[in-house]
């Protein structure tokens, strides 16, 4: 006898099959029974239960072709983000996988984190268990040879204060989209055949083969990264639709297969892949061919323009001819019966015109949505084409309706018979966020309900890329928009979460919650709203619609630009780059043992600073703080005449200018203490000028390198302003005023200029200190390059090179002293001797330049050359340490396009008339020396983006030591004991073992 307990039971659903009893008997005393698999229906068919459009779990796939012997498996979506019970996982851009305690949502607290070197795509997690993908990876094989591409790893972060690594599996290609499916994670990734790193040709690549389609699966039940399948097609785009037991596959078919670039041939196959295998091993069944070429872009990667719902009819729609657009140009539909899942058959074939480059399409169940995928398409009077085509019928598929809309339309959300389109407005001076609400429930007229609109200036939405960032509770009536903007009426970034309420007849724009940083989800969490951008998580209690409000905001990612060890803590500035907070920039003091940031650090002491774009210079316990800070000044032309608006008319708002501000900070007893500043004068017409209508304004590079500020004698900062001016009568001269703060008194540091050349129309600049003179270099034509158009050729140039010397023995007053020629460009000095002073010459060898590190003391207003010594490639940057200078040299073969190498050179200068140029074997690819700390040296790596450490020993040369894949763009770098500081940007602190 069979009894039940527990109180309830999960039962299978019923079968609707008009048997009238069933196929086995039950008797009494029976022993041996054929029972059905659970969920079965005779046929393994759809998940029952409706899905949310906005945020499906899976393709709603199901076909009747190829029917597995195994149970049906549940189709999962991996993302940015998960929830599980009191813990919210963030695979966050800089920061990698953050774990989150929301016990108490209005007080979030990060309790783990786990780095990720390369490019986060998305991830799945399963009780704890992070199973994440990564792009843009490098590594080794097993055999050693270089990687690049994509991994799976899986993180065991149920104890997320002690993530731990799982294991990996290697994925060629840049990873486009994955599903889940049961214990399995299936992807499909694009391979152009690129080469990277060790034979890298700098930043560009070359290719070994054609471009492929890589589709791949890797098992991680029980935590075990395995692995199990992978297959290969030609193409460069690809898109697939994912089942419980079946992929459909859709590639383009390119030219010539075997080459990196060839024309596409405007068609496209289908392959029909059997994942019934629980374990995840692929089989390859049905391929057929189908005019029309497969789009990889657009919503989801191009995701919607496939569809496999009913396990039976593949709809695939691509571009008719190599490219949709052009007047001719025109979309195909194709549809192709895979019942017999070996052997596929072309049902129909629908040509529609074409209206637009790309298109924005989306299957739901007998219906295809189309639209142009932008903007801009023939025939273009502000409206966009919005079209319905019925797809009932599989052999003859047909347009049910149409209308037009404004603006363009990027991402189709069907709703049941309501539709959401969501797209942008254009003005004369904006792109905004449109999101239109159409009832559909008669294809044959489609009717608008109602649009909301948002975003000042200009607006974008990550809903535009994917389904997974548009955000619907339809019991709350309510979407959610994660959005970016810059609102040209501020002059700032605009960002956070958009608020729209609906009905089945409404539409309405409601609140917005501001925060900081790139949007990319708004999740409902516990009855609140969690903001999730690049750089913070924000809590909003949106019980008010139209005014919802942060409670909470955490930051995530700041821009790190230095990072000073000192005893137990790490004294971090970090400031912002893109605009999101251009009025102040931050210290942090952050223990030593939690530099990097993996638990939370919000108890860190933390400084204000007014201004941006910070940058540290050091001088014993102080730290000299240069930012920008904005200072509101009269609208001009640079010609004294108002600035006009884009209509003509002279300007009323107010215009802004970006000029330097010093702050001294004392670093004592693990505390940061605000000194004296001072704040450089402005230019009128000649600063960094932001509009209060709107103009962006203009920016003056240096001509040539060098810093445009320098530090002297530890205690002073030397400034180059250089500034064209445009004269009324259409000529032009330039400010070229150096400053000079004195900092001798960090309570009070003061200010005085003077003024480099009375040319004010010559260019100066390479500013270096040496002792307690700087200099500054520039360069005089001798002869100037005729071009002979017999030859096709140009002759060969010359200059003098020349040095003044800055006199700061009186700080408060400056002066121009000798004008010497000398061998080429400063780049430093003997640290024991000021008078011998190191230069990078170029010289003429046969119709090319090459280098020469040359040694000259000074004496008097002569330069006298001690040494020169050939280089075999050109300098990048150079560091003195004692007696001893350190330089990388890059070579690039510029013949052939390949064969870039870097090579470390040590150049002993004891005897400055007989060098010894010391060098480490060469590394392939593109590097510079980023700085020598004790006795190693750091160079920006050829393979991959990270640092080659080197070893500096005693009469000999640099040795290299390793490869140290690093969070971003080293930028400072530090040294304490035998730990490296890397100050990474928005990754942070990277901290390296040197031991």
């Amino acid at each position: 006898m069979l009894a039940l307990v527990g109180g309830a039971v999960a039962v299978p659903a019923c079968s609707s099959s008009s048997h009238s009893g069933p196929e086995e008997d039950r008797n009494p005393g029976q022993s041996d029974f054929i029972s059905a698999p659970p969920g079965a229906s005779g046929t393994f068919g759809s998940p029952s239960g409706s899905v949310d459009a906005g945020a499906p779990t899976s393709d709603q796939g199901g076909g009747k072709g190829g029917e597995a012997s195994n149970p049906p498996r549940k189709v999962e979506e991996t993302d940015l983000y998960r929830v599980e019970g009191d813990r919210l996982y963030y695979l966050n851009a800089y920061r990698g996988l953050m774990v989150f305690d929301v016990s108490n949502v209005d007080q979030p607290r990060l309790v783990g984190r786990s780095s990720i070197h390369g490019s986060p795509v998305e991830m799945f997690i399963r009780n704890g268990i992070a199973t994440i993908v990564v792009a843009d990876w490098y590594g080794t094989m097993e055999d050693g040879s270089p990687f690049h591409g994509s991994i799976v790893r899986g993180l065991d972060a149920t104890n997320p204060g002690d993530i731990k690594v799982l294991g990996e599996a290697k994925l060629g290609g840049w990873v486009r989209d994955t599903r889940i499916v049961g214990d399995v994670l299936y992807a499909v990734s694009e391979d152009y055949g690129w080469y990277y790193g060790w034979d890298a040709v700098g930043a560009s690549t070359t290719s070994s083969h054609g471009p492929k389609v890589v589709v791949s699966s890797v098992n991680f039940a029980g935590g075990v990264i395995s692995q199990k399948g992978s297959h290969t097609f030609d193409g460069y785009s690809s898109v697939f639709n994912v089942t419980d037991s079946s992929i459909m596959l859709a590639h383009d078919i390119p030219s010539d297969p075997s080459q990196p670039w060839s024309q596409p041939t405007g068609r496209s196959e289908l392959v029909y892949l059997d994942i019934s295998d629980p374990l995840g091993t692929i089989g390859v069944r049905g391929r057929i061919e189908v005019n029309g070429s497969v789009q990889g872009w657009g919503a989801d990667n191009g995701r919607w323009n496939i569809d496999f719902a009913d396990k039976r009819y593949a709809h695939l729609l691509g571009c008719g001819g190599a490219y949709c657009g052009g007047q001719d140009g025109r979309y195909v539909l194709s549809t192709v019966d895979f019942q017999n899942p070996d052997v596929p058959v072309r049902a129909s074939e629908l040509t529609i015109p074409s209206t637009g480059w790309s298109v924005t399409a989306r299957f739901d169940g007998a219906r295809m949505y189309l639209s142009p995928g932008s903007y801009y398409y023939y025939g273009n009077n502000g409206t966009t084409p919005f079209q319905i085509y019925d797809i009932s019928n599989p052999s003859a598929p047909k347009l049910a309706g149409q209308t037009s809309v404004q603006g363009g339309i990027w991402n189709f959300i069907p709703s049941g018979d309501r539709l959401f389109a969501l797209g942008n407005e254009y003005g004369s001076n904006s792109n905004k966020v449109a999101l239109q609400y159409f009832n559909v429930s008669n294809p044959a007229a489609p009717t608008l309900i109602g649009k909301s609109t948002f975003g000042d200036g200009w607006a974008w939405t990550p809903a535009a890329g994917t389904f997974k960032a548009f955000v619907k509770d339809a019991d709350k009536g309510l979407v959610v928009l994660p959005f970016s903007g810059w609102s040209s009426q501020g002059y700032e970034y605009r960002n956070g979460l958009q608020l729209i309420e609906f009905t089945a007849d409404s539409i309405r724009t409601a609140g917005a919650a501001r925060s900081h940083g790139w949007v990319e989800r708004g999740i409902f969490v516990k009855g609140r709203l969690v903001s999730l951008s690049d750089q913070s998580l924000s809590v909003v209690d949106y019980a008010n619609k139209a005014n919802p409000q942060v409670v909470k905001e955490v930051t995530l990612a700041r821009n790190v630009v230095d990072a000073r060890p000192d005893g137990n803590t790490v004294a971090e500035v970090s400031t912002d780059w893109w605009g999101y907070d251009d009025r102040q920039s931050e210290i942090r003091m952050l223990p030593m043992d939690n530099a990097d940031e993996r638990s939370d650090a919000s108890g860190a002491v933390t400084v204000k600073i007014d201004g941006n774009n910070a940058r540290v210079f050091r001088n014993g316990p102080l730290s000299y703080v240069v930012t920008n800070v904005r200072k509101e000044i009269d609208c001009g032309d640079g010609r004294g005449n108002p600035a006009p608006t884009p209509d003509g008319k002279p300007s009323s708002g107010a215009c802004y200018a970006y000029v330097p501000q010093v702050q001294v900070v004392e670093f004592a007893h693990e505390t940061a203490t605000l000194r004296g500043k001072v704040t450089l004068p402005t230019d009128s017409g000649n600063s960094y000028y932001y509009g209060g209508w709107g103009w962006g304004g203009c920016y003056w590079y240096d001509w040539f390198g060098g810093s445009d500020v320098v530090q002297v004698e530890g205690n002073a900062l030397a400034f180059r302003r250089f500034y064209p001016k445009v004269k009324s009568d259409g000529t032009w001269d330039a400010n070229q005023t150096l400053y000079v703060v004195d900092i001798t008194n960090p309570d009070a540091p003061n200010l005085t200029s003077t003024d480099i050349t009375s040319d004010r129309r010559s260019w100066w600049g390479n500013m270096r200190a040496v002792g307690d003179k700087l200099y500054t270099s520039h360069y005089e034509w001798i002869s100037w390059p005729v071009y002979d158009p017999q030859t096709g050729r140009s002759s060969n140039g010359t200059v003098r090179y020349y040095l003044d010397q800055i006199d700061l023995s009186d700080r408060a007053h400056p002066r121009v002293g000798s004008r010497i020629n000398v061998p080429g460009l400063l780049v430093g000095a003997s640290e024991t001797d000021p008078s011998l002073l190191y230069f990078t010459d170029y010289r003429w060898w046969n119709g090319t330049t090459r280098d020469d590190l040359s040694v000259a003391r000074i004496v008097g207003r002569k330069a006298y050359l001690q040494s020169s010594t050939v280089l075999d490639g050109y300098v990048g940057n150079v560091f003195v340490r004692g007696s001893k200078a350190y330089a990388s040299v890059q070579r690039y073969d510029y013949q052939t396009g390949s064969d870039s190498q870097v090579t470390l050179h040590e150049f002993d200068l004891t005897d400055p008339r007989r060098p010894i140029d010391r060098r480490a074997p060469a590394q392939r690819g593109w590097g510079w020396l980023l700085g020598v700390e004790g006795d190693r040296a750091i160079v920006t790596s050829g393979w991959g983006s990270g640092i080659d450490i080197y070893r500096l020993q005693p009469n000999a040369a640099p040795t290299y030591d390793r490869f140290v894949r690093a969070q971003g763009w080293p930028g400072s770098i530090s040294r304490q004991n035998d730990t490296l500081f890397l100050a990474s940007g928005y990754w942070g602190i990277q901290s390296i073992q040197l031991h």
